[in-house]
């Protein structure tokens, strides 16, 4: 079973992902793949989304935990020689 944020973050990429291919298929010329979902993803959800700020996208992102906020430990520079 899915946290509700897991469930939010796998749908949230999905329908974006869908979105972002049929963007660039029409860009191309090409015939788009077919996107039709769920009611809320695809007329309220990505739209609202696309014309957000980064920053606020950025807040919404850090405040729903997830993968996107693991922090990862600072690297120290490489000792000794390369060879």
């Amino acid at each position: 079973m899915q946290s509700p944020s897991a469930w939010l973050r796998v749908n949230a990429q999905h329908y974006l992902l869908r979105d972002s291919q049929a963007r660039v298929a029409r860009r191309r010329g090409y015939a788009p793949p077919n996107t039709a979902g769920s009611f809320f993803w695809t007329k309220v959800f990505i739209p609202i989304y696309r014309v957000m700020p980064w920053g606020l996208r950025r807040r919404i992102m850090v405040a729903i935990p997830g993968s996107h906020t693991k922090q990862w430990a600072k690297q120290g520079l490489p000792e000794g020689p390369a060879v």
